[in-house]
């Protein structure tokens, strides 16, 4: 998902103290095109000398909305880091690299319930998803910010609560497991399932946030109140400990790194593939 295709900046917007809407035309209108799911993102190219947990010196942010000819991008300005200072910088008619977008929204029918958990960087998918939902739809949200400064209105036509919390985002401990937790059992609680099809989970939960958060927020899902993959949709947005995972996956023998690429196996969802990974990654140290 390399960041090849050229984009200029059309607009920029200061939507709250601490994001910037960034709006990007596509230079080439056929290089570009959206896969029309809310949590969408792509890569972007912006300036950074480091790389990321993943090896790429571009910076991963949510498609907020897409627009005639582009898309527009919303960044989190933090004071620190290589996209917080694009966003702080970037100005109307600035060139950009941009990838081909990826997404992991994959919600059932409308009818299920659906839980939304996330911290500051969930946001502007967790608005993308809301704006996007029909009155079919209904759905139980946090988002855990570093102020509340940055709340914002989050229209919908779906039946949706929406709760702001301050914590987690690198600053204090994070609420976001247990949130997932609480949620996903009080929408069970209140919903029995399809008498047609017994197996149907009764709840739908995505969650994003930093990437210990969202793997500690798989397990104690899975756990209890038990729910299968099919149900989940659990994104480590971002690391908290970049360096220190760089530094241990440099370390690893050719073994070690063959081993983990062949865990991940196409024939498997994405949750099954990273609840079979994850043990592995906790005995490397990743």
């Amino acid at each position: 998902m390399e960041a090849t295709i050229d984009a200029v900046v059309t607009s920029r917007e200061r939507v709250t103290p601490g994001f910037v809407r960034v709006g990007l035309r596509v230079r080439d209108g056929g290089a570009w095109s959206s896969l029309n799911v809310p949590d969408e993102f792509v890569h972007l190219e912006v300036g950074a000398q480091t790389p990321d947990a993943d090896g790429h010196t571009s910076r991963h942010y949510t498609v907020s909305r897409v627009i005639p000819g582009g898309f527009e991008v919303e960044v989190a300005i933090h004071g620190h880091g290589p996209g917080s200072a694009w966003g702080e910088s970037v100005a109307v008619g600035d060139t950009v690299r941009v990838s081909e977008p990826k997404a992991y929204y994959s919600a059932p029918a409308a009818h299920i319930p659906r839980v939304l958990i996330g911290d500051a960087t969930a946001l502007p998918a967790i608005a993308r998803i809301l704006a996007e939902a029909d009155g079919a739809e209904s759905f139980r949200v946090v988002i855990e910010l570093g102020s509340l400064d940055d709340a914002r209105s989050l229209p919908t036509a779906a039946d949706a609560s929406i709760e702001w919390r301050v914590g987690g985002n690198g600053m204090t401990a994070s609420t976001i497991v247990e949130s997932a937790a609480r949620e996903a059992e009080a929408v069970m609680a209140q919903t029995s399932r399809s008498q047609d099809d017994s197996s149907a989970p009764g709840v739908y939960a995505w969650v994003a946030c930093e990437s210990s958060v969202s793997r500690q927020t798989r397990t104690r899902l899975r756990r209890k109140p038990g729910l299968p993959a099919s149900a989940l949709r659990i994104v480590g947005y971002w690391h908290a400990d970049v360096q220190r995972l760089l530094d241990v996956w440099a370390k690893l023998t050719d073994e070690q790194r063959a081993q983990y690429d062949e865990i991940w196996r196409d024939d498997r969802s994405d949750e099954e593939n990273w609840e079979i990974l994850e043990p592995y990654m906790k005995v490397l140290g990743l």
